[in-house]
């Protein structure tokens, strides 16, 4: 036997060393001539045709064969990689918690929170990504008639940062137009002073405000898009929908590359909020007042829960595609 290589496909074929005339190749079906002119009786002539039919009929069997395997082994590949099991339902439920946390973030007003207590009364602000809700507490207040007695107060307010900034800015347009042509007067530059740095105050607090809500709203409608797709995969393990292989490995893919990227923007977006954020302390100093000795602040419940979620919410994705990927080695 002799190994050659088709002159059209370049496979290698296998030949009869007495081989002689015009062949067919088994891999591309062209033709091509070999061998040298047969000096052997008819006899010969017919034993190399019929030897040659017959390694034709080999090859061909086993170019089907290898197209059979590699098309089995194929589907069997995206098979494993469309197959549903605990950590897809994991990241179906998890994808699910993500969008309701985000939900109750847009509505809730513990993303930054302050407290302190002064005279036995507590103080606390609470802020959420467009207003702040201040909330006083004192179980020791007296009756004015009746100093003996004792009762228990209550008592709050919600201020907007659009609010307060436009309130801000108006009272420093009206102390620049009190101090014009006033120089070097320390009244006047008190409260210019007071007054701008009031404005800067609550414009931070817009500022990471208008930050924090366009992240999670850009999130929210992306991880909504998730669950449909992972509800679809759901949907095609238990027959409920049919789809192709093709369409469902796709969608596989790039379900685990789109979780990926919205939780890491929603990361992002939760580190600008923090950095944006002003410092508590400073309030006290534009009322020139001290600071509360038992001043305590920091970012709050929804903050904490959305990172952490986040996080989470990556790690299963990645532990997920690993998974999948070492199932096809």
């Amino acid at each position: 036997m002799v190994v050659i290589e088709c002159p059209h496909c370049s496979e290698e074929i296998e030949m009869d060393d007495d081989a002689y005339g015009l062949f067919e190749c088994p891999y591309c079906e062209g033709e091509y001539e070999w061998g040298e002119a047969p000096r052997s009786t008819s006899k010969s002539i017919s034993k190399r045709k019929e030897n040659l039919f017959q390694n034709s009929n080999r090859k061909i069997d086993f170019s089907i064969e290898k197209f059979s395997s590699r098309k089995h082994r194929k589907e069997n590949e995206e098979s494993r990689i469309n197959s549903y099991g605990p950590l897809d339902a994991a990241m179906l439920f998890s994808s699910i918690f993500m969008m309701f946390i985000i939900l109750f973030g847009l509505n809730s007003n513990s993303w930054y929170v302050y407290s302190y207590g002064e005279d036995n009364s507590e103080f606390e602000a609470n802020f959420g990504h467009s207003y702040v809700e201040y909330t006083v507490t004192d179980d020791e207040r007296e009756y004015y008639y009746d100093e003996g007695e004792k009762y228990y107060y209550f008592g709050g307010s919600i201020t907007g940062y659009e609010s307060q900034l436009s309130l801000a800015e108006s009272i420093k347009k009206n102390a620049d137009d009190f101090c014009e042509g006033i120089e070097d007067d320390d009244y006047c530059v008190s409260m210019q002073t007071e007054a701008q740095e009031s404005i800067d105050w609550w414009n931070s607090w817009d500022t990471s405000g208008d930050v924090l809500f366009y992240f999670l709203f850009f999130t929210l409608i992306a991880f909504m898009l998730i669950v449909i797709s992972k509800i679809v995969m759901f949907a095609n393990h238990n027959e409920w929908l049919v789809t192709s292989d093709n369409m469902l490995n796709n969608l596989n893919k790039a379900n685990t590359i789109i979780t990926l990227v919205t939780c890491s923007i929603l990361v992002l977006g939760l580190l600008l909020y923090w950095m944006f954020v002003p410092n508590v302390e400073n309030w006290w100093d534009i009322m020139d007042t001290d600071v509360p000795s038992e001043l305590s602040s920091g970012l709050g419940f929804i903050w904490w829960l959305t990172m952490l979620s986040s996080m989470g919410l990556m790690a299963l994705a990645s532990i997920t595609a690993t998974t999948k990927k070492r199932a096809l080695n």
